[in-house]
């Protein structure tokens, strides 16, 4: 049988952790483009975003004309509106492209999942963690909506290969870009730069970039959108906008309401199955025991992250799953490796294969409500193209986008204010979005065009208070249309 795997023990025996196994390279350039054909293809089965891709194609526009403006949207995100604004002037090509590159990131993470968890055991290590992200419950999910989950988890899956691959400097850049998404990343990429610049004992300027310019150009571009630096932090601790933040279909993300820390790692075993959990946990002890050092940073990233949106969660921001997306990649690359070290204390090749079944079946029964509610999601997506495609239309019959902001401040069901705003070329602000509409207080101020759609794809419906004249103009699809 030869030589059985077995755990390394010390610093020269590199980053694999199990003696004996085998890494076995994807080619890249083949995977790459089959991944960008998958995902522009996907658009011929669903094609619709989501409520944050919608405000972040708007502020995009603003940003390519110098009319930034971020008040009445979600919480500002700087790398989705800096990649977006050269693609605006080609008109819903813009949205279209965004949408393709999230389902492609999502694709790309599959490999790039492999090819980390491959570097600390073998090609089972790296199945095992690009098959967690395939069940994970927000990568692919998010991606069908074009959210930016998909691009923070590729681009911190590479961030991890590369530092794998005994290349820090190019680790921590990665991450500095992810800082453009996540501001959690912030103080992340500060400690590793300092870190970095105190081992080498020389300044790294590329480095000290990294660390720097995310938080810079996010403020700068947040301040100059709304006048102050920490416009989206209110925002993001908004209830009523964070319900929209997460997403405006409710099979995409659990609309949450607020947690605390221990909540947050509560939420941490749905973002990572609790058997995938408990492998991360195998491969960070082993890599403990043997005194290698790189998965211990890799881990420490992990953990920290986790404790800064617990901690941020405690004094009252929201402590939604999809904020995990990107440690739970990084614990999926650690639970890869925890297999392979588990695998590998089985001495008989019969052994390995029954337990490594064994741990696969425990794992997808786990993930099985993710798995199912991922394949009934095409369903609600192209009902949600739908519904955006017939609020389109109201728009026409309401006679056009001109018309419609002449009449004064539009409003229409909440999920819907972003798309409505892309569609009328106007700021988020001038959308009326009826987030607790009641009869009482309808949530909208006349004059104005009102769109009243499905509350269950739009969120809940503009009231017509009793009290004021309202006529309606007709009806487009789901969308009923009415001026005041």
């Amino acid at each position: 049988m030869g030589e059985q795997p077995s755990v390394s023990r010390g610093a020269g025996s590199g980053v694999l952790l199990v003696h004996g196994a085998h890494r076995r390279d994807v080619p890249v350039l083949p995977a790459v483009v089959a991944a960008v054909a998958l995902g522009v293809g996907s658009l011929l089965i669903a094609r619709p975003l989501g409520y944050d891709a919608w405000a972040w194609m708007v502020w995009a526009r603003e940003l390519l004309h110098g009319e930034l403006q971020t008040a009445g949207g979600p919480a500002f995100k700087a790398l989705p509106v800096i990649v977006a604004a050269p693609l605006t002037p080609f008109g819903d090509v813009a949205p279209m492209v965004w949408l393709a590159c999230m389902r492609v990131c999502a694709l790309l993470s599959i490999l790039v999942a492999y090819r980390a968890g491959s570097r600390l055991g073998g090609t089972l290590a790296g199945a095992a963690a690009a098959g967690l992200i395939v069940v994970g419950p927000d990568v692919f999910r998010t991606a069908v909506f074009g959210s930016s989950e998909p691009l923070l988890v590729l681009l911190v899956l590479l961030a991890a290969d590369r530092y794998l691959a005994a290349a820090p400097r190019t680790a921590i850049v990665l991450l500095g870009v992810g800082g453009l998404v996540r501001p959690e990343l912030w103080a992340i990429v500060a400690v590793l730069a300092v870190a970095m610049q105190v081992r080498e004992r020389r300044l790294d300027w590329i480095v000290v970039a990294a660390a720097v310019l995310p938080p810079a150009v996010w403020l700068g571009l947040a301040r100059a959108g709304s006048g102050t630096a920490f416009n989206s932090i209110h925002a993001a601790r908004a209830p009523a906008v964070c319900a929209g933040c997460a997403l405006i279909v409710r099979a995409v993300v659990t609309v949450n309401e607020h947690t605390d820390a221990l909540g947050v790692l509560h939420r941490l075993t749905d973002a990572i199955v609790l058997p995938a959990l408990a492998l991360s946990v195998v491969g960070i002890v082993a890599a403990w025991r043997a005194r290698i050092i790189r998965p211990l940073v890799v881990a420490a990233v992990a953990i920290a992250w986790l404790g800064i949106v617990a901690v941020m969660a405690q004094r009252g921001y929201p402590g939604s799953r999809r904020y995990l997306a990107g440690p739970a990649a990084l614990l999926a690359v650690l639970a890869g490796a925890g297999l392979a070290v588990t695998v590998a204390a089985v001495h008989d090749r019969r052994g390995r294969l029954a337990l490594a079944g064994a741990i696969a079946i425990l794992v997808l029964v786990a993930a099985f409500p993710t798995v199912r509610s991922n394949a009934r999601l095409i369903s609600t997506a192209r009902g949600e193209q739908r519904t955006k495609a017939d609020l389109r239309k109201a728009v026409t019959l309401a006679g056009g986008a001109r018309a419609v902001r002449a009449a004064g401040r539009p409003a229409v069901n909440p999920y819907m204010q972003t798309a409505l705003a892309w569609d009328l070329d106007t700021p988020l602000a001038d959308i009326q979005a009826t987030w607790h509409s009641t009869r009482r207080a309808p949530g909208w101020s006349p004059p104005a065009i009102v769109f009243r759609g499905p509350p269950h794809d739009a969120g809940p419906r503009p009231a017509l208070p009793p009290s004021r004249p309202v006529h309606r103009i007709g009806r487009a699809g789901v969308w009923t249309i009415f001026r005041s």
